[in-house]
């Protein structure tokens, strides 16, 4: 295993209330641009665990009761909330980094009080200044951030304005360290508020319509995207360590090309956007089209707007359902489930049957926070990839465990083409399916074309009933979901409790061993952690033994949740329930000999 480099250690950040009208910091020393420091730009940047969970946001309103409307929704339908993401405009003005106190009063209150629900704050963000009488949507204030800029040749192309979805604006210099120190300053102030993350709109790709003239000379469009990408997320994460950027990756609706946006060790999360609330003409088959392309470009982590960003028509007719649920059943396949835009979007504003489906892949993408972690991890590390396309249309792998497939219209039913392996339907594993096979899947609306490869070790966060997955009695405990196969098999998960990761206390290692009548389980290196092993096996053991002591048996589930050490088997869900509290460099036998 290689040792992880970790560019993104904790460092002290400095920290300024104000900016003078000359652009200096009134007492505080200057923080240095990215290219006066050395990173690691050879491997995908990580997301933290917490940015793995679902996110949240509206783009119709933009206050602070919208967001609390959001935050005690998901509370009061039973519903896992990550983030909330606040969209434009949240500031007095594009890119000040001063929020807007009467869209959002007492900013800090705010991001401490959602801190204190475990919900962290995103925040839009480009890298333009406006000209003081292009405001746009934005309420505006007095401070001429764009003046203070050009007479200090902060800008590009010295300063000259050009058009962009926003108004009229210059782009900053990211190769002039004085502009760098002057623009991570404006950013302190909402940096030093608590801030979990930017969302980074794609504006850096509107270099290519300028001159591209900079400090430095010429610069190629990849260039000056790489330093905008770049800066921004190790600069915020020199003042938090799991600090977050939300990234574009392809996005061929709106800027006409197919080429790679943010660069890999700059992209912890990634979506495409931004589409309209339809199955065609630039709805979801632009995002499909957006995001396959983005796996063949080996982005590690995709995703898209769930049911779209905008309304595909006028007047509006509202977010069609099926649309809606078949969208976010796909990414909440994703490391990013991303919930929200134009239109309604708060799934308990739909009908019952429609809400309980859509509560269980809510439920179903937290639970599965520990094993996208996981591969993101070994994605970092060259050693495995999260995501990647699979064999058939609109299919794709998340590491080498999971076989999605994308339902990209009406129909309840989809061809699947199997890679090498023997898999089993996730929703039923009593129907498997050979590597090489295709196959017509029936796929009613309550569920989505999800497929585990025999051999995997799939690490789940439980804490509820809603998937099936586990109980309450879950809570606290580390749950993984194992599924023998006839060779040997082995994975790496990486302890959502820490980051950054280290290569040196946050890793397990588990080996699943067949033996002649039944199959061992190593669990070597991990933190000490209350585990639950929740191995598919067609028939009952006769014992499970644990380091070779023999366990106590349950004959029912409801018992041995009360337990501490002990197993007990699911007929009916063909389910071994094994749980070991404080578990540590554990052999576990599972023997079928009679």
């Amino acid at each position: 295993m290689k040792t992880i480099k970790v560019a993104c250690g904790i460092i002290l950040c400095f920290l300024f209330s104000d900016l003078d009208r000359e652009g200096r910091s009134e007492d505080g020393p200057v923080m240095p641009g990215l290219f006066e420091n050395s990173f690691d730009t050879s491997s995908p940047a990580v997301a933290p665990p917490w940015s793995m969970r679902p996110w949240m946001w509206e783009d119709d309103v933009n206050t602070s009761e919208a967001v609390w409307d959001l935050v005690d929704g998901c509370r009061d339908h039973d519903l896992p909330l990550g983030a909330i993401l606040i969209d434009s405009p949240w500031s007095t003005r594009y890119n000040n980094f001063r929020f807007d106190e009467k869209r959002y009063p007492d900013p800090r209150k705010m991001i401490d009080s959602l801190h204190a629900r475990d919900v962290r704050l995103v925040l839009w963000m480009t890298n333009f200044i406006n000209t003081p009488d292009s405001l746009a949507d934005t309420p505006g204030d007095e401070e001429d951030l764009y003046s203070v800029g050009k007479s200090k040749g902060y800008f590009v192309n010295d300063g000259a304005p050009i058009r962009w979805w926003k108004g009229n604006g210059a782009m900053i210099d990211y190769t002039n360290p004085a502009a760098v120190a002057w623009w991570h300053r404006i950013m302190d102030r909402t940096l030093s508020l608590g801030v979990d993350g930017w969302k980074m709109d794609g504006s850096a790709e509107m270099f290519v319509l300028t001159p591209r003239k900079t400090k430095r000379g010429t610069l190629t469009l990849r260039d000056y995207m790489d330093l905008y990408y770049r800066d921004t997320l190790h600069y915020s994460r020199t003042c938090q360590s799991d600090f977050v950027t939300m990234v574009r990756s392809v996005d061929i609706a709106n800027t006409h090309t197919d080429q790679a946006h943010a660069p890999f060790d700059a992209a912890p999360l990634t979506w495409v956007g931004d589409q309209r609330h339809s199955w065609k003409d630039k709805g979801l088959d632009e995002a499909i089209r957006s995001y396959f392309r983005a796996l063949a470009l080996d982005y590690p982590s995709v995703s898209s707007d769930s049911g779209g960003y905008q309304t595909a028509s006028k007047p509006q007719v509202g977010m069609p359902r099926l649309l809606y649920l078949r969208w976010a059943q796909w990414n909440a396949m994703t490391p990013l489930f991303l919930i929200g835009g134009h239109d309604e979007h708060r799934p308990w504003k739909f009908d019952p049957d429609f809400f309980q489906i859509f509560r269980q892949f809510m439920w179903l993408h937290q639970e599965l926070v520990p094993f996208f972690y996981s591969q993101h991890v070994q994605a970092s590390l060259r050693e495995g990839k999260l995501m990647h396309p699979g064999p058939g249309k609109h299919e794709y792998l998340l590491g080498d465990s999971l076989l999605v497939g994308v339902m990209s219209n009406e129909e309840p039913r989809r061809e699947m083409v199997f890679p090498d392996g023997e898999w089993l339907n996730y929703w039923d594993n009593r129907v498997a399916y050979h590597g090489g096979e295709t196959v017509t899947v029936e796929v009613p609306e309550n569920r989505s074309p999800i497929f585990v490869r025999l051999g995997s070790v799939i690490p789940l966060d439980v804490v509820n009933d809603a998937v099936g997955h586990g109980s309450q009695a879950s809570k606290g405990w580390r749950t993984l979901d194992i599924y023998p196969a006839k060779q040997n098999s082995s994975a790496v998960l990486w302890d959502t409790q820490q980051f950054p990761p280290s290569a040196f206390r946050d890793r397990s290692f588990v080996n699943v061993i067949p033996l002649e009548d039944g199959v061992e389980i190593h669990l070597e290196d991990s933190p000490v952690r209350d585990t639950i092993f929740r191995v598919w096996q067609p028939r009952p053991p006769s014992q499970v033994r644990v380091n070779q002591t023999p366990l106590e048996k349950h004959e029912s589930l409801a018992t041995w949740e009360a337990s501490q050490q002990s197993w007990s088997y699911d007929a009916a869900d063909q389910r071994l329930w094994i749980r070991i509290a404080k578990s540590r460099d554990v052999r576990i036998t599972i023997d079928h000999s009679k």
